[in-house]
């Protein structure tokens, strides 16, 4: 089994490589170096800027998942009698 998955592994890696050899985040200088693309498989993302990174990092936004679990908070807190939501969240 243990085998099985690192071939997996191994086949998902070349076909990655295969696949991103002329992405044009490596850099044109840089495009047959086979460390540079190993990491650029590995973490795609040229960057991590305000623009290519995490949106609640940069501008406090909550994933889809907090905005729902939040709503729903909410409406329990109502239902039992929490008046000032925002103080129950800190």
């Amino acid at each position: 089994m243990k085998d099985l998955i690192r071939g997996i592994r191994r086949h998902h890696l070349q076909r990655l490589k295969k696949a991103r050899v002329t992405d044009h985040a490596i850099g044109e200088s840089r495009q047959g170096d086979s460390a540079v693309l190993g990491r650029h498989v590995n973490t795609p993302a040229k960057c991590s800027c305000w623009m290519c990174g995490n949106p609640r990092r940069y501008f406090d936004k909550k994933s889809r998942q907090e905005r729902i679990q939040d709503e729903k908070f909410a409406a329990d807190s109502l239902m039992t009698g929490v008046e000032n939501f925002e103080e129950v969240m800190q």
